[in-house]
């Protein structure tokens, strides 16, 4: 009877263990995730950017003008992107800055990491 009842405080702990170990793998897994995706979600939208300006020859005056049908020149484009990702869970929403005619940013900060694309 002892045996039995050691062998089940044994599995009770190795179990214990193992959610340990999970906990903590998520804890450094998820933000990791989080930045990972954001990351790409970013040069998603740079790679749009670039597009849209070789396309119409000036910067969108927005994100959502990827997200929108155009004409260029009496040719119809777009729209280059279905809709603008949305951010990993505690993320702020993709921003978009221009700097002068032909420079610009993307990013998102959450989690105390900032992505930003062009880097």
């Amino acid at each position: 009877m002892r045996t039995v009842a050691a062998l089940g405080v044994l599995v009770a702990l190795l179990a214990l263990g193992a959610c340990e170990r999970e906990q903590k793998a998520i804890e450094k897994d998820l933000p990791a995730a989080r930045v990972t995706k954001a990351r790409a979600d970013v040069q998603q939208i740079a790679a749009a950017v670039r597009l849209y300006q070789a396309s119409f020859g000036a910067l969108p005056t927005s994100l959502e003008a990827l997200t929108q049908a155009q004409t260029a020149g009496g040719v119809p484009s777009g729209p280059l992107m279905a809709s603008i990702p949305t951010p990993p869970a505690g993320w702020s929403a993709y921003q978009y800055a221009r700097q002068g005619a032909d420079r610009f940013t993307v990013s998102s900060s959450g989690g105390g990491v900032t992505v930003s694309a062009p880097e």
